[in-house]
């Protein structure tokens, strides 16, 4: 098969398990069903190739602009604040709509703007943690700029059905563009609400007796069916801006499957923590960009992760590293079809379609489909991991490729362990599924027969009752995700009972991590140290 060939197949692959595990994780009542299906309808048009000269040029001459937002990806925020900021260039004075913040809540928003009340206190004000619960960081940008240039946020989001809720927000827009004052508005909202027969419909039908000369323009961001489009005639690398009309846009900046992911680690790691988003807030403002240089980041995160550990790294040991992501699966599918063993062939590319974040093997090439603060901190602890443990076994590797289950298990659980106790200790707010959490899907037993397998052999192992509980029945990628479980939930009580609670075990048990001992007999005395069974009633992922 040839090489494009392979990697159109991985994307495929790629977008085809991420989209499936988002929906998954999302309940959709049936008008959002139908919302969805009205943009997969209005996506599938027939579209042209577009310049940001033709975009700007729509832009100019409207009264509305509507601004694409999926809501967990902060690509899309980012791109809309440098077309935002583009505006600003050419000293444009227009208004920002914003669907994150309620229409009662408009006096906050006043209050923050003439500085009566500080960030945090604004954010606790609209209870932002409660009602939006979206990262802030994606949105602080524009509120930031309109203290800046002095412009104007009208809050647009209400209660009620989708339509409903559009009816409020074209009433909102409306009444501020029939104001003399008001030249332009940027509209930011959700994707499925600015597809030209919703939201903009309605402000049309309500403004075209006022302003007969009335414009908008629609900028969709990073639309499923046009991606597959472009990709197909290979011209996705030369143009980001496709057009449907002469005001109706779709800008792309990143494969569909990325969206995605942000979609799933949302669900997964923020949308059940009510008060991430303070957390967010305090974590991330003025201490680290992790988009801006994603290496430099990197290296500055291992460092700290060293210094908590109390390890020796030279920086040349932790420099020497490639990083690669969704844009080199190509690369990485090549590094895997390198390897000598087709088990571990197998592994590492059921582990790039999953969008996991892995070291190949005897390489020093590290895979993330995409970066978020977890994720670098993740490829910190297996890197880290890697030059620590060579140093007293250099040829560590060659367990993955003998015919010693028991040790690459072993081997898989400290790996891992390492690359969450990495993650937990740069940002402590980071939770995973623990004994109870997996005791509790295998009870109520809704997941697919291969993780029931994968949760009883966690289960068995931390419970450790038999002289060995690992099942050999499972496959080896089964194996490694029961260890890559008991992994992280190694990590996690390490962090929060050990590392946090000043134990004295601590030194031993992160020693044990990075040593070459891989008997099951020292595997299991330490398991019992982790997780003591008088204290397993108490291992369970927290809800807040």
């Amino acid at each position: 098969m040839a090489t494009s060939e392979k990697v159109w197949k991985l994307h495929q692959d790629i977008y085809r398990e991420l989209k499936s595990r988002a929906e998954s994780l999302e309940s959709s009542s049936i008008e959002y069903t139908s919302y969805e299906k009205n943009q997969r309808d209005y996506a599938c048009r027939n579209f042209n190739n577009s310049s940001i000269n033709e975009l700007f040029s729509s832009i100019r001459k409207s009264n509305v602009v509507f601004l694409g937002d999926f809501h967990s990806f902060d690509q899309n925020s980012r791109n809309l604040e440098r077309l935002t900021r583009e505006l600003l260039k050419e000293q444009n004075q227009f208004t920002i709509g914003v669907e994150l913040v309620d229409r009662s809540q408009q006096y906050a928003i006043e209050l923050y703007l003439n500085h009566h009340i500080s960030e945090l206190e604004f954010l606790e004000e609209i209870e932002y943690h409660k009602t939006w619960r979206f990262p802030w960081s994606y949105y602080r940008p524009f509120f930031i700029m309109a203290k800046e240039y002095n412009l104007s946020i009208i809050a647009l989001n209400s209660t009620g059905t989708l339509e409903e809720r559009d009816e409020v927000a074209s009433d909102i827009i409306y009444q501020e563009l029939i104001k003399e004052s008001t030249k332009r508005l940027l509209v930011l909202f959700g994707e499925l609400h600015i597809v030209p027969n919703k939201l903009p419909l309605k402000l049309k039908n309500k403004i075209k007796a006022h302003k007969k000369n009335y414009h908008s323009t629609i900028i969709h961001q990073n639309l499923d069916e046009v991606f597959w489009k472009i990709h197909e005639v290979d011209i996705e690398r030369y143009n980001q801006i496709v057009k449907f009309s002469d005001s109706e846009f779709s800008l792309h900046t990143a494969p569909p499957w990325i969206k995605y992911e942000s979609m799933i680690y949302w669900y997964e790691n923020l949308s059940d923590d009510p008060e991430f988003e303070l957390h967010d807030y305090i974590f991330n403002t003025g201490i680290l960009n992790l988009h801006s240089n994603v290496l430099e980041d990197f290296i500055f995160l291992c460092h700290k992760i060293i210094e908590t550990l109390g390890f020796s790294i030279t920086d040349k040991q932790i420099e020497d590293i490639n990083l690669y992501e969704h844009q080199n699966l190509g690369l990485i599918s090549d590094k895997i079809d390198g390897l000598s063993c087709p088990s571990l062939r197998e592994l590492y590319k059921n582990l790039m379609i999953r969008g996991k974040v892995f070291k190949i093997p005897f390489t020093n090439s590290y895979y993330c489909s995409s970066y978020s603060i977890n994720r670098i901190s993740t490829l910190c602890g297996l890197h880290i991991h890697d030059n620590v443990i060579k140093k007293s076994f250099p040829d560590y590797e060659n367990l993955l490729i003998s015919k010693n289950t028991e040790e690459k298990f072993i081997f898989f659980v400290k790996q891992h362990a390492v690359a969450y106790l990495s993650s937990k200790i740069i940002n402590p707010y980071r939770k995973c599924d623990l004994y109870l959490d997996f005791k509790e899907k295998v009870f109520f037993g809704q997941e697919s027969k291969e993780n029931l397998e994968i949760f009883k052999t966690t289960i068995r192992v931390i419970e450790n009752n038999p002289p060995n509980p690992l099942n050999y029945e499972i496959d080896k990628i089964q194996t490694h995700e029961s260890a890559c479980n008991l992994g992280f939930a190694f990590g996690e009580i390490l962090y929060d009972d050990f590392l946090i609670q000043g134990s004295r075990f601590f030194a031993d048990l992160v020693d044990y991590l990075f040593n070459k001992d891989f008997t099951y007999t020292t595997f299991k005395k330490k398991i019992g140290i982790v997780f003591p069974k008088n204290k397993l009633h108490k291992h369970k992922k927290r809800m807040f």
